[in-house]
């Protein structure tokens, strides 16, 4: 996913709002952070897959734990508490599952014992991501808008959430 072409498409197409663009900045500085830190294990990765990569491991779990784990867990009590109670259950019940995989991917990271091993389940990780996001703007945001949710109430509650209840660990707020 190409988060500034994102950002771009949802500033010229003025009928997806502007608490779909609020929504689309904060994921871009997720996003940033997420693949910043992949492409460095992916580059570690190129230049010796045997190598353990403990600290790159552990600046990406760091990462995972304080800021992508924070983010979904604050998205889950808010965002899909509101979606549900908007009747979406089946939108939110496929981005649940996303969020189980996603786990599981970090519990992989976690768990390796290589450099290589970071590297593909970061890139699983980055996809995984992306593609959330990408479903989040474009199929969840929008469907709770056309049922008459106050997204941005929502988008809003999430932010001050995040800066309360995880404000020593997010970088990008």
């Amino acid at each position: 996913m190409n988060t500034s072409f994102r950002t771009a498409d949802l500033h010229r197409d003025q009928s997806v709002g502007a608490n779909s663009r609020v929504s689309d900045d904060h994921h871009a500085g997720l996003w940033s952070g997420l693949v910043g830190r992949v492409d460095a294990v992916v580059a570690a990765a190129s230049a010796d897959p045997d190598s353990e990569g403990r600290q790159l491991r552990d600046g990406l779990l760091d990462f995972l734990h304080g800021d992508v784990l924070a983010h979904l867990r604050t998205e889950e009590q808010i965002l899909y508490s509101g979606a549900r109670e908007a009747g979406l259950d089946a939108l939110v019940t496929a981005l649940e599952l996303d969020h189980r995989f996603l786990m599981k991917l970090v519990t992989d990271i976690e768990r390796s014992e290589n450099v290589l091993q970071i590297a593909v389940a970061g890139r699983a990780l980055v996809t995984l991501v992306g593609l959330r996001i990408e479903k989040e703007e474009t199929v969840l945001i929008p469907a709770m808008q056309a049922v008459g949710v106050e997204v941005s109430d929502l988008l809003d509650g999430m932010v001050v959430a995040m800066a309360t209840n995880y404000d020593s660990h997010f970088t990008y707020l």
